[in-house]
């Protein structure tokens, strides 16, 4: 005859662990944190770079942006809570291939695995007011 946890837990004079709180998100592979934006996120594809903290540069792909940060799509692990060195090739908004570098840094917000793809979310911790500037254009011409 097996004992109930609870009843164990009583013989102990401990108490009964709390039920595992399991976050719950719509998006699968999304963070949780993901589905609690502020902020209208717009798709792009966009070629960009970080600097790492051993001082390696990586190239990624930025996929989409917002007024407080931008997601990417990288080739290996980002730490989250870092902040980096970024910077994004901004095409033109009249003619797409005359692209504007826009530097800035960033701090990663979240790292998730979907697939075979590894994504990081950066939240922006400087950026220049003509970069600033540019990237609300796109912002407000991609929401049309």
């Amino acid at each position: 005859m097996s004992t109930p946890p609870e009843d164990i837990d009583a013989l102990f004079d401990t108490p009964a662990p709390p039920a595992p709180v399991i976050p719950t998100s719509p998006l699968p592979g999304l963070p949780p944190a993901a589905e609690s934006r502020k902020e209208h996120r717009v798709k792009v594809s966009w070629p960009a770079r970080v600097q790492l903290p051993n001082g390696r540069v990586m190239e990624l792909r930025v996929r989409d942006l917002s007024e407080s940060g931008v997601g990417l799509l990288v080739t290996s692990h980002i730490p989250p809570a870092t902040v980096l060195n970024f910077a994004m090739g901004v095409p033109g908004l009249e003619d797409a291939s005359k692209i504007t570098p826009v530097q800035g840094t960033i701090r990663t917000t979240y790292v998730v695995i979907k697939g075979l793809d590894l994504f990081c979310g950066g939240m922006w911790v400087s950026l220049p007011s003509n970069g600033r500037d540019l990237i609300d254009k796109w912002i407000r011409k991609l929401r049309k």
